[in-house]
């Protein structure tokens, strides 16, 4: 439980510097990046095998591959946010974390959209979203 609380606090800083700056700090994100290999090496995180740990990491390269493709519309900054979380809690969360940020975000928007708080092409900050994912697979 201890590593997903250490997790949270490091997407937590990430997740408030993205939505008041629109900026991830990637020093944080590669400072939690390292304490999690760390942990990986001092066998602190289990079932942490070689593969295990590389494929890991899937859910944020999709995402680079996104920012590129897009001409950057996904900040390459989410993508970093995600490898940092796969490093912690392996793939299989780390992509029920980016799913149920997507769909936490995805209503929003629409809620914000309908209610004409915001226009159609107004960025919206990922990283709270991340986090709020985080919370509710943790939770359940």
């Amino acid at each position: 439980m201890w590593i997903e609380i250490l997790l949270f606090l490091f997407l937590g800083a990430c997740a408030v510097c993205d939505g008041v700056k629109k900026e991830i700090p990637l020093v944080l994100v590669w400072l939690g990046m390292t304490a999690a290999a760390v942990l990986h090496i001092q066998g602190m995180i289990a079932g942490g095998t070689w593969l295990t740990i590389a494929l890991s990491i899937l859910p944020g390269v999709m995402f680079w591959i996104l920012s590129f493709i897009t001409g950057e519309k996904v900040g390459y900054g989410d993508g970093w946010m995600l490898i940092m979380i796969g490093l912690f809690v392996g793939l299989w969360k780390c992509f029920l974390i980016l799913l149920a940020g997507l769909v936490i975000e995805s209503v929003a928007v629409l809620v914000l959209l309908a209610a004409r708080r915001i226009s159609r092409d107004r960025q919206v900050p990922f990283g709270p979203f991340l986090l709020l994912g985080m919370g509710v697979v943790i939770c359940f």
